[in-house]
């Protein structure tokens, strides 16, 4: 598995890394733990090493899952957890504490501000990771569903390594803005929602019935408006998967990856199957002539996508709250 760095931080990460949001139980309908780990411990056997999570995953049930998963393999792991909600300096420690608990470690490799808080000055919550940082608690700093003018903002108070924001052949607002900066400023990109929420993996149709609890329905994705559209998308992807011999999954995997600025890829997974199968994206060698015929599907849906700023629509509270604090 190839291995890329998280900016100037020394830290190389699989391009393909596994994301844990699903083994938390909530959201996405359900989880088996035991499966879960063994899921972890097949990433490893294949040459993942990037395993992220977030204390709002299952109420903290993801990073525990994680923590069990990794704890005979620390070494050979890089983990990445968030902070979010209230982002004072005591607040950020107190979150700290309980995920280093969670996850049974004594250090995060990459510790993300989940999403932004407007009400807390970013100038206290970077100074207080820069902390952490020189104390060794964390090795790198990283940012979630920012914009570009908060990332500048950031920068102020402290060193930003890496971004993770949602990216995919169907979902790709960055790269107006987020994508050519961090290009430009030598920062990492770690895409979540890389398959679409399962979108990507064509297995998703109108009649699909979701399992209770599992709450993508409720995405921007799935509005009436969008849904057929992403879904058309897909089936017209399908034929150039399978005329290379790969699964959709590996294929939008793969033009991800192969984006310049992008340095990993998140993919979820809840069993031993799905981290195989998405695996084997960072090894199919795709054609310049094959990846022009993804760009121009992609790129019919795309230009005619209604903007959005988050799969979830939280923008419309923070446009209520007005900007980022800034002291």
């Amino acid at each position: 598995m190839k291995k890329r760095e998280i900016g100037s931080t020394g830290i190389q990460v699989s391009v393909i890394g596994l994301g844990c949001w699903p083994m938390g139980g909530d959201y996405w309908g359900g989880t088996d733990d035991q499966e879960s780990i063994r899921t972890i411990h097949r990433a490893l056997e294949l040459g993942i090493n990037l395993f992220d999570t977030a204390p709002g995953y299952g109420k903290g049930h993801s990073e525990e899952i994680v923590g069990k998963g990794l704890k005979k393999y620390r070494n050979k792991a890089i983990i990445s957890t968030k902070v979010s909600g209230n982002l004072t300096p005591e607040s950020i420690k107190s979150q700290l504490k309980s995920s280093l608990e969670r996850l049974q470690t004594e250090y995060i490799d990459i510790y993300f501000i989940h999403w932004p808080n407007r009400r807390e000055p970013l100038a206290y919550t970077m100074e207080t990771l820069e902390q952490l940082r020189r104390e060794g608690r964390i090795r790198a700093i990283g940012v979630s569903n920012f914009t570009v003018e908060m990332i500048k903002m950031a920068l102020k108070y402290g060193q930003v390594d890496v971004v993770q924001p949602p990216y995919n052949l169907i979902w790709r607002f960055i790269e107006e803005d987020v994508l050519p900066y961090c290009r430009q400023n030598g920062i990492s990109i770690m895409t979540y929602s890389s398959l679409a929420q399962g979108l990507l993996t064509g297995t998703l149709r109108l009649t699909t019935r979701y399992a209770p609890g599992d709450m993508r329905p409720r995405s921007v994705l799935w509005k009436s408006e969008n849904f057929g559209k992403c879904l058309y998308t897909v089936e017209r992807l399908k034929p150039i998967a399978q005329q290379i011999g790969a699964s959709l999954s590996q294929l939008a995997l793969n033009w991800l990856i192969s984006q310049p600025g992008v340095t990993t890829s998140l993919t979820g997974a809840r069993t031993v199957e799905e981290i195989t199968e998405n695996a084997g994206a960072a090894d199919l060698d795709v054609s310049p002539q094959t990846m022009k015929q993804i760009q121009e599907i992609s790129d019919e849906l795309y230009y005619t996508f209604p903007y959005y700023y988050d799969m979830w629509e939280n923008w419309v509270t923070w446009q209520r709250r007005g900007p980022q604090k800034e002291i």
